[in-house]
Order: structure tokens, then C-alpha cells, then sequence
């Protein structure tokens, strides 16, 4: 488990997001809106096309990450902004930066800022997260 600094930066693996993704996300969320799963409706939007829905890009995003923060929780989440939308055969990646940390008694805070980027450089959605670790306890 890495020791996370004020300044690291950690680079999320890369997923090229498909009808799976989003089709299983409408059935795990009940989220059936018509731009995730209706081609003849989202066709005639101004997204020319069906379209991820915004807490798929978040929660892939993070899971992007999930081998290289291990050991860290998701404590919470302090702003949230869906900047561009995600299609099915977009490659998206994830980085996550170190803004501040504060420690507590059984744990710590890590204060970060979140992106899911398309291929194209386009970012798809900034965050700023909390994550936690546990501390260790010395005598055990």
C-alpha cells in the first residue's frame, strides 16, 4: 500500500466504455432514461447519439483507480461536475491528485481532485474526493 504525499499524482488504467457498461448500469440504477438507452430518441438530442449515464463516468472512473489506491476508502465526495458526456466506444482514463491531507484519531483524510479523461483529452467529468485509510496502530 502506497503512502500517499500532498502533490502525488496516480494515473487510472484506461477502459473503453461499451453498450455493456451502460446498458448494465440502467438495470443496476433503474436509470432508463431515453439519451442512455433509446438510439432513435438520443439520435435527434443535441448529443447525436446515445450517451453514459454521469455516475457510470464516476464510478468507473474511481474503479480505474481501485489497484493503485488500495488500502484507501471513499470517504465522500465534495463537488461533483459532468463537463462532456460519455459514448459507447470511448476510451476513457482517470488521474487523481494529492491537495491535502488531515489526520484524525483512527484515520486519515486525503483531499483530492478527480478526472475522467476522454482519449481525446476531453475531460469527462472533475471531482474533488475524500478518501480515508485507516491508520496503523503501532502495537499491533
Amino acid at each position: 500500500m502506497k503512502n500517499l504525499k500532498v502533490g502525488d499524482k496516480i494515473d487510472g488504467n484506461e477502459l473503453t466504455v461499451n453498450d455493456y457498461h451502460i446498458f448494465s448500469f440502467a438495470g443496476l440504477t433503474g436509470d432508463y432514461n431515453r439519451l442512455h438507452v433509446d438510439d432513435e430518441f438520443a439520435k435527434n438530442t443535441v448529443y447525436k447519439g446515445r450517451i453514459g449515464h454521469g455516475l457510470l463516468s464516476l464510478s468507473l472512473g474511481l474503479g480505474l483507480l481501485s489497484y493503485n489506491i488500495d488500502g484507501y476508502f471513499l470517504y465522500g465526495f465534495d463537488k461533483i461536475r459532468f463537463l462532456n458526456p460519455v459514448k459507447p466506444g470511448m476510451t476513457i482514463k482517470s488521474e487523481l491528485v494529492v491537495n491535502s491531507i488531515k489526520n484524525k484519531d483512527n484515520y486519515t483524510l486525503y483531499y483530492c481532485s478527480l478526472k475522467v479523461i476522454g482519449k481525446n483529452k476531453s475531460e469527462i467529468l472533475i471531482s474533488e474526493i475524500i478518501l480515508g485509510r485507516m491508520n496503523q496502530n503501532a502495537s499491533s
